[in-house]
């Protein structure tokens, strides 16, 4: 949703809950899971889906094609959902299935999984990495100089400054990135700052902390730029795939 009218624009993700980077595994019912760390073999919960309709289903459900001797009936590895060889031809990895190597997938899932690949290639090393935010929690006046990255195992945003603390993604409700201005030329809007809405294990209602940009040692504010358009992008991505 973007809210205009106001001289800093909120382009707003709703996650509702139970959105997670976190691994296959990990107890969470939806949301992006990566790769773990290690590797102890996939959750038979994300196996479900393949398994589904193998057996029942008798047309293509795509182009309603009737399966023969001659057409056969595959099934996409990520939604489970049968089809001929022309609606599941294209093949993509599928990492969070512990697909790395490309398998066959529906068009329409195929399409997700490209922009999951390029998230795991390209943003994924940037939250890892890191950046330097203006942090503002709750009703606080005075914002504290604070670095902001994902942690290791991709459950929690961690903020590390003069204190520390730690969010788990699974309990952010609501992500508003604030962008301002416009590039020459019109372009697209530069990403400011991030607004959070989550929940505290124990505490009753939402709290709520502000980032805006910080300069590095370099007195750039690049690389936290850099780190809201890829957490901008993994919280598209959550949204998204709720239902995948």
């Amino acid at each position: 949703m973007l809210v205009t009218g106001c001289p800093v624009e909120l382009l707003t993700v709703c996650l509702g809950g139970g959105g997670s980077l976190g691994p296959p595994g990990s107890g969470c019912d939806r949301g992006l899971p990566s790769l773990p760390l290690t590797s102890e073999g996939p959750s038979p919960r994300l196996w479900t889906p393949l398994l589904r309709l193998v057996g029942t289903c008798s047309r293509c459900m795509q182009c309603d094609t009737k399966f023969d001797f001659i057409t056969r009936k595959h099934h996409c590895r990520r939604c489970g959902k049968c089809f001929c060889d022309r609606c599941s031809s294209q093949k993509v990895p599928l990492r969070r299935m512990y697909f790395v190597d490309p398998v066959r997938q529906c068009a329409e899932c195929a399409l997700v999984s490209l922009r999951e690949a390029e998230f795991y290639d390209k943003q994924l090393k940037v939250l890892l990495s890191g950046a330097t935010f203006l942090v503002t929690f709750g009703n606080s006046e005075k914002p504290e100089t604070m670095v902001c990255r994902l942690s290791s195992n991709q459950r929690c945003l961690i903020l590390d400054g003069n204190s520390h603390y730690e969010i788990e993604i699974a309990h952010i409700s609501t992500v508003q990135i604030l962008t301002e201005g416009f590039a020459p030329g019109g372009g697209n809007a530069r990403a400011a700052g991030m607004f959070l809405q989550y929940t505290m294990p124990g505490s009753e209602g939402a709290a709520q902390l502000k980032l805006m940009a910080g300069e590095d040692a370099n007195a750039s504010k690049r690389p936290a730029a850099a780190w809201l358009a890829a957490m901008h992008k993994a919280t598209k991505l959550l949204y998204e795939s709720r239902d995948q």
